[in-house]
């Protein structure tokens, strides 16, 4: 993915500037040869339509996975990286089998570093279990992924991204039934919280602004997922964050006994290894595709067709959600 993606990780432990909570993903890493590591040592620009060839080492014992955790480790040890319970946070874009052997030495190296492990959570193109609702042959089909994305013993979470398929096109995540009966008119718990078992599901709601990948693909090859009106595509947004927030903050009766308050404010200190009255540290994700994607078309950044609107949506919605409480 390029050299220098490392570059707003490192400004930030300089200047100390943004200071927010932050997390890294796999692809992060500082390296002289940089290209030459990351396409491994046998790279030539031969294969039609690669630029870059992904390569991970075979071995464990590969040096470069240690010279890439002993890089990561200052990022791991600053006191905004978000924790769980004591172990930082690792994010995998997508499931690769070759990414196995890198994250069962990573984990070994963070627990010589002083961690647990990590606490890692990988991508899955698939809908999120509990708000988006779909056929059965195909919610037995991402059943059968994440089962086997768990059954590796790597990963705590995955990550449900609803990517331009037909399944998710035009459609926004929504509260299950079963969590809004919970709830009287004005906002008082009515019986039991769900008031059918319902099983926590180690699953992180993905929601992607708007996608268009025709600036990086044919016309015959794109796919375009917010092609309408802006204010359509926003309200679209607007509805699965609010969805997806709500259901992380009202749906069980663990998430009601955290401080609700770290879920909307951002607050690094519930995140940092500081225990809740449970004992755990806050799991409690929403991840939103992406900040500046311009080439396929995702993008939270001002822009002259949303203007700030993305941005706005989340700070609305945070707020509706603290001041409203859970009530549908």
């Amino acid at each position: 993915l390029g050299p220098n993606l490392h570059a707003p990780l490192v400004n930030m432990l300089k200047d100390g500037h943004p200071d927010v909570p932050f997390a890294a993903p796999l692809v992060c890493h500082e390296i002289d040869e940089y290209l030459e590591w990351n396409v491994g040592p046998d790279f030539v620009f031969k294969e039609p339509g690669v630029l870059q060839k992904q390569y991970f080492p075979k071995q464990k014992d590969d040096p470069l996975i240690t010279e890439h955790y002993n890089w990561l480790r200052q990022f791991f040890h600053h006191p905004n990286y978000i924790k769980v319970n004591r172990k930082p946070v690792f994010m995998l874009y997508q499931r690769k089998p070759g990414a196995i052997v890198v994250l069962q030495r990573l984990k070994e190296l963070a627990m010589k570093d002083g961690f647990p492990g990590l606490y890692v959570t990988v991508g899955l193109t698939k809908g999120h279990g509990h708000l988006l609702s779909v056929d059965d042959d195909l919610q037995q089909k991402f059943k059968s992924v994440t089962k086997r994305t768990f059954s590796f013993g790597l990963y705590d979470k995955v990550v449900s991204y609803p990517n331009p398929s037909e399944w998710a096109e035009g459609r926004s995540l929504e509260i299950p039934k079963w969590c809004q009966s919970s709830w009287s008119d004005d906002g008082e718990r009515e019986h039991e919280h769900p008031p059918v078992r319902v099983e926590r599901l180690r699953d992180i709601a993905g929601i992607i602004s708007s996608f268009d990948n025709t600036p990086r693909r044919n016309v015959e090859d794109a796919n375009l997922f917010a092609s309408g009106d802006p204010k359509v595509i926003v309200e679209r947004f607007r509805k699965s964050l609010y969805a997806a927030l709500y259901y992380e903050s009202c749906c069980f009766q663990d998430a009601l006994s955290f401080k609700n308050e770290s879920l909307w404010s951002g607050n690094k200190n519930e995140h940092q290894g500081k225990d809740n009255d449970n004992g755990e540290d806050d799991d409690r994700f929403i991840i939103i595709n992406a900040m500046n994607e311009w080439a396929e078309g995702m993008a939270l950044e001002p822009s002259d067709v949303y203007g700030r609107s993305f941005l706005e949506t989340i700070r609305d919605t945070k707020l509706k959600i603290r001041e409203d409480g859970c009530s549908v």
